[in-house]
């Protein structure tokens, strides 16, 4: 005779109520997972949560074709939540939810948030564990307790890069900024690409390790270069995930976790029109400086002759004087990414100054100063050809 009791302290919110649905749909697992723990063997329960309901998951089950078959009496003696109760005389109320089984897992679904106040009592049936962990048969009993009170959401979505609200179609990436750190695990979850309120099927590039900066505050998706390089299979058997002359949607869910594991305080969505595809390079010998005035801290600005990598404007980018000493200061872009305003720590000095670009610097489309994005490696560079060295200088004087 074994039996198994587990307290948790969880991240996590439910109401209570005492009757029950029946879902049949084999839906995608939705929510955040707040907490995973080992029950026995393989078998492991796994908790989500979204801003209006809590999932009870439980994985590693190895009859679950015969679940599936379970009527919603069978499948309440299989799995119960229940309220928590410190004395025995009180009957312990079940929760108002929906079962599903699907082809990995059985669930649980409450139909509200948890409440952190109370207590609560998950209990497997023996069976569910049995060929499992076979030392196992009385109920498996797991406690849910001490859930902390759930603060007000504070992060939000500052900005998303591309700021301008016309986009190529061939368009590579985004920037989305955050207020402040934000969880890793499921961004690929939260984010969407939308086309007349239908989802558009797998735009992104989904890389094992999600591409935020230092401090979590920026997260950078990738459209997948397999659709939108000409000649690659990805396009050829799906097409481009953008078509010009059509509105698109990117939207980020109010459900994506912050690293203090709290939801966004809302939903973000970013409305643009798809313009024709861009093949065509940045040209330097475009760009305008609008020098400042000596003994001055205003700010010199550099026209661009097109929106050019938000990130990597404020990264690749500085300005020398004229004793080739790096002039520190304060770097904004503007006019959606068209211009870059550099403000000095401290007033300009008299005399020639330069501004250095980084020839990696790239369009929205990865074209960059050497080499354009469709570019194959065999073939011959055009465009800029002069363009050759690792950096370009713009002089201007400031007098």
């Amino acid at each position: 005779m074994c039996k198994l009791i587990i307290s948790l302290h969880l991240f996590i919110v439910v109401v209570v109520h005492n009757s029950w649905l029946r879902a049949d749909d084999d839906t995608k697992p939705t929510g955040t997972v707040s907490f995973i723990t080992n029950i026995g063997g393989s078998l492991r329960l796994e908790l989500r949560e979204s801003t209006d309901s809590a999932t009870f998951a439980i994985q590693g089950l190895t009859k679950l074709s015969r679940l599936q078959k379970l009527q919603l009496n069978d499948l309440r003696k299989m799995m119960t939540v229940r309220v928590l109760q410190q004395d025995k005389a009180i009957e312990m109320v079940s929760l108002l939810g929906t079962y599903s089984v699907t082809d990995t897992e059985l669930r649980f679904s409450s139909r509200f948030p948890l409440n952190r106040s109370i207590d609560y009592r998950v209990e497997l049936d023996p069976s569910l564990v049995q060929g499992v962990d076979e030392k196992v048969d009385e109920k498996v009993v797991v406690v849910i307790s001490k859930l902390p009170k759930k603060r007000s959401p504070t992060t939000s979505v500052l900005a998303i890069y591309p700021s301008s609200d016309f986009l190529p179609e061939n368009l590579l990436k985004f920037y989305i900024h955050f207020s402040a750190s934000m969880s890793r695990g499921e961004a690929y979850k939260r984010i969407h690409l939308m086309h007349a309120g239908i989802e558009v099927e797998s735009p992104f590039l989904e890389l094992g390790e999600e591409l935020w900066d230092a401090e979590q505050k920026r997260f950078t998706v990738f459209i997948h270069p397999g659709r939108i390089k000409k000649g690659l299979k990805p396009r050829e058997d799906s097409g481009t995930p953008m078509t010009e002359g059509q509105e698109y949607t990117l939207r980020v869910d109010k459900d994506w976790m912050d690293a203090d594991q709290q939801v966004l305080g809302n939903a973000w969505e970013k409305k643009f029109r798809v313009l024709g595809p861009d093949s065509k390079q940045p040209d330097p010998s475009q760009w305008k400086t609008t020098p400042p005035v000596v003994k001055t801290t205003q700010p010199l600005i550099v026209s661009l002759d097109e929106s050019l990598d938000h990130a990597m404007l404020e990264r690749v980018v500085s300005v020398r004087n004229a004793s080739g000493k790096t002039v520190t200061g304060e770097i904004s872009i503007a006019k959606n990414e068209t211009q870059w305003v550099f403000k000095p720590t401290e007033p300009w000095e008299s005399g020639k100054h330069t501004v250095v670009f980084s020839t990696a610097i790239e369009d929205l489309v990865g074209n960059n100063l050497f080499r354009p994005f469709e570019t194959l490696e065999h073939e011959t560079v055009g465009g800029n050809a002069a363009v050759s060295a690792t950096e370009i200088f713009i002089a201007f004087d400031v007098f």
